[in-house]
């Protein structure tokens, strides 16, 4: 893909950086927004950029209001997870006192058939 290079203002970087963040996308992908809807528009295509960014706005709402859920999911998930792990634990370490218990018993019958 072909690089420009473009020098801007401060004053108008801070803007687009401020604008990106609001939208959470990077500066460039702003910028490449602004371009094709420049472009759109001077063919006499396309939607104002307002009603592109605010049909973005409403993208990033929806992808925010989903990895929010996602979020919720996973962490009940989690806590599933970190349940059954402790419950695993547990009977791990009972089987391992059971194992002790049949080994100590089963040493001593030896040790005492043996004198």
């Amino acid at each position: 893909m072909p690089t420009v290079h473009v020098s801007l203002p401060d004053s108008v970087y801070r803007e687009l950086k401020r604008r990106a963040g609001e939208l959470g996308i990077q500066v460039t992908d702003l910028i490449r927004i602004y371009i094709k809807e420049a472009l759109e528009g001077a063919c006499g295509r396309g939607s104002s950029s307002e009603e592109a960014f605010g049909e973005l706005a409403r993208r990033v709402d929806e992808l925010e209001r989903r990895v929010k859920a996602e979020i919720v999911r996973l962490r009940g998930k989690q806590r599933e997870l970190e349940e059954l792990f402790q419950y695993v634990l547990e009977r791990m370490e009972m089987i391992e006192d059971m194992i002790e218990a049949r080994a100590r018993g089963g040493a001593a019958v030896v040790g005492e058939s043996e004198g």
